[in-house]
């Protein structure tokens, strides 16, 4: 295998990995917020966040070879890398709703909680 292949393997394969992290973290985060615990889920959401970044640094640098005429044919590799990227970069925008409707619900539930209150001691 040549050095260049080795690269670029090397680079799909930190594609993958990358992304990989960023859809555990998105997971965790949605865990968090269902648990209740918002904090934790908006600190693993910012670190799913950073490592999409790298992620999409990875992509960039390899979209960039491709089109200085670098890059290898797409292969079943740089398919299943894109395919993971795809995925967690779509997740992190479904699991900042899910933890945005988390957090307000967890506020609603503090009102009510509030309120039964209040009316408990006008009874």
């Amino acid at each position: 295998m040549s050095e260049t292949k080795k690269a670029d393997t090397q680079r799909l394969m930190q594609l993958i990995v990358k992304s990989s992290k960023v859809t555990t973290l998105a997971m965790q985060s949605v865990k968090s917020a269902l648990a209740g615990d918002i904090s934790s889920a908006r600190g693993l959401l910012d670190e799913a966040r950073a490592k999409g970044v790298e992620a999409h640094n990875v992509q960039t640098e390899m979209i960039q070879q491709e089109i200085r005429g670098e890059g290898d044919s797409p292969t079943l590799l740089s398919v299943h890398a894109q395919d993971h990227f795809m995925n967690s970069h779509l997740l992190l925008e479904v699991v900042d709703i899910i933890v945005n409707q988390q957090e307000q619900i967890e506020t609603l539930k503090e009102r009510i909680t509030k309120l039964e209150q209040v009316g408990e001691m006008h009874e």
